[in-house]
């Protein structure tokens, strides 16, 4: 295996299945993944948490703006449910 390989299978680990989304909100772009109706996965970037106008919590930062960004984006079939 090489390190091009390598390299490239810990991009798909880290970002497979997940799609940008940029909040109606405020823009901040995160990388989402739906994995069901009832497990949403979400990636924060560090420019993300800094350009969201909500007070991110520390070990779970949620925004009511994302989560209704990601729940549209799912009605209008931007975002894929398994």
């Amino acid at each position: 295996m090489t390190r091009a390989d390598t390299l490239s299978e810990r991009q798909e680990y880290l970002r497979g299945g997940l799609a940008e989304l940029a909040c109606e909100r405020c823009a901040a772009v995160v990388l989402v993944r739906k994995s069901s109706p009832q497990q949403t996965s979400v990636q924060w970037t560090t420019a993300a948490a800094r350009q969201c106008v909500t007070e991110l919590g520390a070990l779970v930062p949620t925004c009511p703006g994302l989560r209704a960004s990601i729940d549209q984006a799912v009605r209008t079939g931007r975002l894929e449910v398994p």
